[in-house]
């Protein structure tokens, strides 16, 4: 088969629909993909259901249908135990279809992966792999979670609206104390080296770092067992008799050993630490910002973002102590799930560090060894729509603040994207083909979310315990299973199960009456947009029995930003249309597609360009009207 190109870069914004990069693009925030779209072709693209990180990108990485690979969600069934159990769905192991970039290696190419999404334990054999474990704090290579110490009066900063729910964001803390509380206290300077001069007494502080903390312990690469605190020290000080006004931290109670000494809004340099978890000994980076400091030191805000593993996180291994040799710290989470707590700024400054460091680590890659195709993602974007998406609209209720701010906050996160994107641009030539797509949108809240759980307990086809929440399975004839499914409680299926075999038909139907009658109280609407049997799961390219018995959905006011409502909505400046843009070798210029893209035609058009074989179970097309000629 000719080849249409000679390689390819394939751009991942987790969480990009293509209502709001067509509406940042006539903003002018997004010069680099508002060039892309203008000399390629592109559309708004048809992507999976559930609208998630898991099923959505393992279909673009096979062009296979939920169906057919099996990681259709976050929480997945485990077949044969019970309902209430479930497993981690951000698992290679768990896909039953190859990934593209197995089928390249097959044909003699080499893929790279710069932290593309849903890519790990990685399945390469010859190519070169940097991350990709999964959205936010979940993730296996994080030795410490962000710690923002916090003193005196300090607030948090918190945007408003509800939280969305593990199951579709699983990229930010569910439980356990946001911030580190400390208190300054009169350093007694008979235990300190070398201190700085002072015009106020000296104030002291200890800082503790955590190893696994703020993370998913269960995830971890070096288990749960023995992690050891790490205390550092630091010391408030006044340059002059105005206030206070620097703080000195140090490795130990010895000024000259410091590792910081910083200003109200500086950041440190980076540097090296060591932690020990149970047996392992590990180094990791650190870096600080005094963010708060006030004269009289009674409000004192210092944070620290993730500790990422200097090794352990590539593919070969050895590609991680490449990256720390020629390409410098790496930073997994711009801190995400801090926002609300750090100001706003301190994550902007983080977000331009995390992709500066993947373009990084992209050209780094791609300048010492010979390539052919480069997987390269940002989760940042998602991360955009956990935060600042719901209260974008001001049908929302917000205040006219919160509004600005949440559309400022989104402008500034894609802006950042396109930066990164041109980065990543400045490796395109006239024989490389650039395809830049994402797993699902997002939109804003206008209403609360409505889960199946809440209205099958109100019916009684559920039952929870009173005290923790938890499912009583000997009580439940429904269960809801991850984000979208409900299976029967069937007895002689289901470990546990209560429903017996001649009752099944009836209790699907009493699910999908409960479900597609209800009505919302506070709005007087009906929220499910649909209730659907397993059989009937197939428009939705949902088959097999990991599908629920009955699946459903919600119209998107009643949902968070993504996860329970169809792909092909729009609400406010979001939707659930995924991004299509394809620009370069032999791809048409300036032309907005007519016929349908979906997620499975990725791979496939990418396969045809190049000119090897299409992925063993690919079930998508071949997108030729974006084919010059």
């Amino acid at each position: 088969m000719a080849a249409l190109a000679k390689r390819a870069i394939v751009i991942g914004i987790d969480g990009a629909s293509m209502e709001i990069v067509r509406y940042m693009a006539d903003q002018g925030a997004t010069p680099n993909l508002k060039r892309l779209m203008d000399t390629g072709a592109w559309r708004p693209m048809i992507g999976v259901y559930p609208t998630l990180t898991p099923p959505g990108w393992t279909t673009i990485s096979t062009g296979a249908w939920p169906g057919t690979h099996e990681v259709m969600d976050f929480n997945i069934r485990v077949r044969g135990r019970p309902l209430t159990e479930t497993e981690w769905g951000v698992n290679t192991a768990l896909s039953k279809s190859e990934y593209f970039w197995n089928t390249l290696e097959r044909a003699g190419k080499t893929p790279i992966l710069v932290k593309w999404e849903m890519s790990w334990p990685p399945t390469l054999t010859s190519g070169v792999q940097v991350e990709g474990t999964g959205p936010g704090v979940a993730n296996h290579h994080q030795i410490a979670g962000y710690h923002l110490w916090v003193h005196g009066n300090w607030q948090p900063r918190p945007i408003g609206g509800g939280v969305d729910a593990e199951a579709v964001d699983p990229s930010t803390l569910q439980e356990g104390d946001a911030v580190d509380r400390i208190v300054l206290r009169e350093a007694d300077l008979s235990q300190w080296n070398n201190v700085p001069t002072s015009a106020r007494p000296h104030l002291e502080a200890a800082l503790t770092v955590q190893p696994l903390a703020r993370g998913r312990s269960d995830l971890t690469a070096w288990g749960t067992e023995g992690a050891q605190p790490r205390t550092i020290y630091g010391l408030v000080y006044a340059q002059s008799e105005s206030g206070y006004d620097r703080v000195r931290v140090c490795a130990s109670r010895d000024g000259e050993q410091a590792i910081a000494d910083l200003a109200v809004s500086e950041w440190s340099d980076w540097s090296q630490q060591g932690f020990t978890i149970g047996d392992h000994s590990l180094t990791g980076y650190v870096r600080f910002k005094l963010i708060t400091l006030t004269p009289d030191a009674d409000t004192f805000e210092v944070f620290m973002p993730q500790v990422w593993a200097t090794e352990g996180y590539t593919f070969p291994a050895e590609v991680a102590g490449e990256i720390d040799e020629h390409v410098g710290p790496f930073l997994q989470n711009p801190a995400r799930d801090a926002l609300g707590l750090i100001d706003d700024e301190t994550f902007f400054e983080l977000l331009d560090v995390h992709h500066d460091c993947l373009a990084d680590v992209a050209h780094h890659l791609c300048a010492t060894r010979d390539w052919d195709v480069l997987f390269t993602e940002v989760h940042s974007f998602d991360y955009g729509n956990h935060f600042f998406m719901a209260q974008t609209d001001p049908r929302c209720g917000a205040p006219a603040d919160v509004v600005a701010r949440s559309r400022e906050g989104m402008t500034r996160i894609l802006a950042s994207v396109d930066r990164w994107v041109g980065r990543l641009l400045e490796l395109q030539d006239d024989e490389t083909v650039v395809v830049v797509t994402a797993d699902h949108g997002g939109t804003p809240d206008l209403a609360p979310p409505i889960a199946a759980a809440d209205v099958l307990e109100q019916v009684g086809l559920l039952v929870t315990e009173p005290d923790s929440g938890e499912i009583d399975l000997s009580r439940s004839a429904a269960i809801p299973v991850g984000t979208i499914h409900v299976f029967v409680n069937l007895k002689g299926r289901d470990p546990g199960g209560i429903v017996e075999p001649e009752d099944f038909e009836h209790v699907e139907q009493q699910i999908i009456h409960a479900l597609t009658t209800y009505v919302d109280p506070a709005t007087g609407k009906q929220p499910f947009a649909l209730a659907v049997t397993r059989e009937n799961a197939e428009m939705l390219n949902l088959w097999g029995d990991l599908v629920g018995d009955v699946v459903w959905a919600v119209h998107p006011e009643f949902d968070a930003c993504h996860g329970r409502h169809l792909p092909a909505v729009s609400l406010g400046i979001g939707g659930q249309h995924t991004v299509f843009i394809i620009n370069g070798a032999n791809v048409r210029s300036g032309v907005a597609l007519q016929g349908q893209a979906r997620s499975v035609d990725i791979a496939p058009t990418l396969a045809h360009m190049l000119g090897v074989p299409q992925p063993r179970d690919a079930e998508g097309r071949v997108i030729m009207e974006a084919i010059e000629g």
